[in-house]
């Protein structure tokens, strides 16, 4: 009796070993997982971190997300989703929210509490503003409202202390001095992104944003730049137009350009220069040039100046020859001019340049 006792406890404790070994609340959580549909299974609440919801058709926020406890990234983008909850300060762990593509018309203020916040992205919605809690989001360091038809924007934000990259292209700018009275008091601002805001000019104002390191002003009216453009001493990329992006009508750069000494990108695609800018050729910090797709007639032999320059893009322009000095330069590693009227004889005197 007490053999066959001994053997029913033994085989429970096999049994109840075997239970603990798979059973699903002892395997640790994966912090790494993109959880791609809402979890069906109540023991996963507690371990999604990351849920991508992309595509997902939803006419309303889905109100199960407020049980994901430690979530710290949320996408619902391409959705119908008209309101975001009061209820989302519950995400107290959130740090990235994507709504993009959505119908949102306005935010809660709510969001104020949600203090881990890091990434504020809202693209193509129906947003006028936003609202003045974010302020208390110190952790805030990007807000996108691209596509969104804003028309005010609280003081409150322009003291986050971590808020450098603030994107609100594609929706129409207004008045031009209004909108960079309001960039200008972004105090921490280094990559502002304006392209198709219908801009059809940069106000002198652009001289306070001193701090601006990556600047994307493609797919706008603009003519020319102020000369105030070169007191931004710590500018490291201008973007005037890309072959992927709509470009400006700029036929010519100011002379203040060649003060841009931090300057390490220039993106000036489908513009309307004619000449190539002599300004460039006093950047010794250029490494990259796209001049693709404007009518350019002829490269300088001064371009043998630019020496940090890696990539030069001058296809689809009007050039019949290439000088001779472009041979200098030693860390040229892709050069692209197709599209030019180039001779079969100048095309093979390109090739021996470059050997």
């Amino acid at each position: 009796m007490k053999k066959s006792l001994l053997s029913v406890i033994l085989l429970l404790s096999i049994l109840f070993t075997q239970a603990q070994s798979y059973y699903p609340l002892a395997d640790p959580c994966d912090a790494d997982k993109v959880y791609l549909k809402l979890p069906s299974a109540s023991y996963d609440n507690n371990c999604v971190q990351q849920l991508n919801l992309t595509s997902q058709y939803f006419t309303a926020f889905p109100m199960e997300v407020l049980k994901l406890p430690n979530l710290r990234y949320l996408a619902i983008q391409n959705a119908d989703i008209k309101e975001v909850p009061v209820d989302i300060f519950l995400l107290k762990n959130l740090e990235v929210l994507d709504l993009s593509n959505n119908s949102i018309s306005s935010l809660p203020s709510t969001l104020g509490e949600m203090k881990k916040l890091r990434k504020v992205i809202v693209r193509n919605n129906k947003l006028t503003s936003v609202p003045t809690s974010l302020a208390n989001c110190k952790n805030l360091e990007v807000i996108d409202l691209t596509g969104n038809p804003i028309t005010f924007l609280p003081d409150e934000i322009n003291d986050l202390p971590s808020l450098t990259n603030f994107r609100v292209s594609g929706s129409s700018a207004g008045d031009p001095n209004v909108l960079f009275d309001l960039l200008r008091r972004m105090k921490h601002i280094t990559h502002l992104d304006l392209s198709n805001k219908k801009l059809n000019y940069l106000p002198t104002t652009i001289k306070h944003m001193k701090n601006l390191k990556v600047l994307d002003i493609s797919g706008n009216n603009l003519h020319w730049l102020p000369s105030e453009i070169g007191d931004l001493q710590n500018l490291e990329k201008l973007v005037l137009g890309t072959s992927g992006k709509e470009g400006n009508k700029i036929f010519a750069l100011p002379n203040s350009f060649r003060n841009l000494q931090s300057l390490r990108v220039l993106e000036m695609a489908n513009n309307g220069l004619v000449s190539f800018p002599m300004e460039l050729t006093g950047m010794s910090q250029l490494t990259k040039v796209d001049l693709s797709n404007n009518s350019l007639v002829n490269l300088p032999g001064e371009i043998s100046s630019m020496k940090s320059i890696q990539q030069l893009d001058i296809r689809n322009n009007n050039i019949k020859k290439i000088p001779t000095s472009i041979q200098k330069l030693s860390n040229l590693i892709n050069f692209s001019y197709s599209g030019n009227p180039l001779s079969t004889e100048e095309q093979g005197k390109i090739y021996k340049l470059l050997q």
